[in-house]
């Protein structure tokens, strides 16, 4: 998944950037209407008013934004699983802050210059800007400090920082995607070599192989069988991120038990019966929806046992072949 996101000074221009961003890259932009829309399909209504900080007035209030934000939080996790995302807001740079081909971009300007820009935007007075502007930056702040205990203005929290004043919003938006491809898209693939050269592990005899190199008898046989028919196999050589936290922390990720290079298929054993096996098959649909490209079975305890089965008959008819 490609992740940007964007966190903005009022009156910089970073929605109309985000907004760039998105049409050039083709990425899904998560804004205040893309979480409105989402939410209110799954029945949540949003707080009104919409604030950027928890409010402080009773504990019942608090209560509904807290849910409010931990189901905003939840569907932007949902949206980054199946898409591309340019996030605006929304404390992006935290929530994803530990996936690392997400780019993290801040979007600022001089503060006079932002409050011309929301005079002329709004028709306003330049008293009633300047109150404006400083308002909506004590509101990002508080929300930062409440939801996310951090500063907002904490510039190690961005990979990137714009200054609008200096360039114009569509070119803030070019080197945006300029910086995302250096950033980002190298990375996306160094999370293990590519299958074809993952150093190949090739099941040796018991008195040559080490004590814990499976995890289970069972994958033992399964190599067994993999050598008889000469099928070239790796163990466990790659691990794939499945779930992160709400500060974007791996929190379970899947290891499938074989790789065989030549069919570019991952195989994961199970010998439980269906019915204790439903974790295994829910990392095998997540796995799935995360790394489509990927190809993945789940070999259950039925399949593994016709597989048995099948394999002593075909190595007693070799050993009456060779006799």
């Amino acid at each position: 998944m490609g992740i940007i996101t964007i966190s903005r000074e009022f009156g910089s221009g970073g929605e109309s950037v985000a907004r760039f961003v998105a049409e050039k890259t083709g990425f899904l932009l998560v804004n205040k209407d893309t979480i409105v829309a989402g939410l209110a399909e799954h029945g949540i209504e949003v707080p009104a008013p919409e604030k950027e900080a928890l409010g402080a007035e009773n504990e019942e209030n608090n209560g509904r934004e807290r849910r409010y934000i931990e189901a905003m939080h939840d569907f932007i996790y949902d949206l980054a699983i199946r898409n591309n995302l340019v996030i605006l807001g929304r404390g992006g740079s935290i929530l994803f802050r530990d996936y690392p081909p997400a780019l993290h971009v801040r979007v600022i300007a001089q503060f006079t210059e932002r409050v011309r820009r929301v005079m002329k935007a709004y028709s306003l007075a330049p008293e009633t800007a300047v109150k404006l502007v400083k308002e909506k930056d004590r509101e990002k702040n508080l929300y930062y400090r409440q939801v996310f205990n951090a500063n907002w203005n904490n510039l190690r929290l961005y990979d990137l920082v714009l200054n609008t004043e200096k360039v114009g919003l569509e070119d803030a938006a070019d080197l945006i995607i300029a910086a995302y491809r250096i950033h980002a898209e190298p990375r996306e693939v160094k999370d293990g070599p590519p299958p074809g050269e993952m150093e190949e592990r090739v099941f040796t005899p018991p008195a040559e192989a080490e004590a814990d190199q499976f995890m289970h008898p069972s994958e033992e046989e399964f190599a067994h069988m993999l050598d008889f028919y000469r099928i070239r196999w790796q163990y466990e050589p790659r691990t794939f991120f499945l779930e992160w936290d709400s500060e974007g922390n791996v929190v379970e990720a899947f290891s499938p038990d074989f790789y065989l290079p030549d069919q570019d298929l991952f195989i994961e054993l199970t010998t439980q019966k269906p019915r204790q096996a439903w974790k295994k098959n829910r990392k095998i649909r997540r796995m799935k929806e995360l790394y489509p490209d990927i190809n993945v079975r789940l070999i259950d305890k039925r399949g593994f046992e016709s597989l048995l089965k099948k394999h002593s008959i075909d190595q007693d008819q070799g050993e009456e072949e060779d006799s």
